[in-house]
């Protein structure tokens, strides 16, 4: 009987450590997880949408709680390896998003390019939700946000 007890008890505190360690929100949304966002669209909120600039970005969530992005020149005859950028993310079962320990290449931004504020808005996400294909991430207290479309 004892031992029945033992095993019990250890099942029971293996599982409680596996679940401490992984983020709920994470394993929850995986259409969030994995897929290339193609960002189509800055927002102020009840005020409307204005275009992404000269640069296209992608942006990745991947398993492990990392963020990628990865810039492009969608006009005129630019040239160039684009930048890239990311950080450290977290979810919540709210929907709230924050992104940490982020980092940037800025080399030979296009004239037009909105990556610097693409970038201070990533830095400042505060939610986001996913509706089909879309994804929208809040900053700036919900008064803004950066609309993506599953690629």
């Amino acid at each position: 009987m004892k031992t029945l007890i033992l095993n019990w008890f250890s099942a029971l505190l293996l599982v409680g450590l596996n679940t401490c360690t992984k983020n709920p929100a994470i394993e929850a949304d995986k259409t969030l997880v994995d897929t290339k966002w193609d960002l189509q669209s800055f927002e102020v909120i009840g005020v409307g949408e204005s275009d992404i600039g000269s640069q296209g970005i992608i942006l990745v969530f991947t398993k492990d709680g990392r963020v990628e992005g990865k810039s492009r020149n969608i006009k005129g005859n630019l040239a160039g390896p684009g930048n890239s950028n990311g950080g450290v993310y977290e979810l919540g079962l709210d929907g709230s998003l924050s992104i940490k320990q982020t980092y940037t290449t800025q080399v030979g931004l296009p004239a037009g390019s909105r990556y610097t504020e693409y970038f201070q808005a990533l830095r400042n996400a505060s939610a986001y939700e996913i509706e089909r294909n879309r994804l929208r991430i809040f900053y700036d207290s919900r008064t803004k946000a950066l609309n993506f479309k599953a690629e």
